[in-house]
């Protein structure tokens, strides 16, 4: 059991970073990048209005692929 009572405190703390990079780049007024399940897959670009999208690279170049919005789940 305490092997796996760790495991969640990792989850959880790696979950807490996460939401603070993605405040400083908000705070920075830059975008964060990251993947989230929740999402699907691919890359989410978090926008400093909150507004996200899904995005991919091609050929060096970045196109969004869809625009989630700012209330979508989290």
């Amino acid at each position: 059991m305490m092997i796996f009572e760790k495991a969640r405190e990792n989850a959880k703390a790696m979950e807490d970073m996460g939401r603070r990079a993605i405040e400083e780049s908000r705070k920075l007024g830059a975008p964060a990048y990251y993947v989230d399940p929740a999402f699907g897959d691919g890359i989410i670009k978090e926008l400093p209005d909150g507004t996200r999208q899904r995005v991919e690279r091609i050929e060096g170049r970045e196109i969004v692929i869809e625009t989630l919005g700012s209330d979508d789940c989290r």
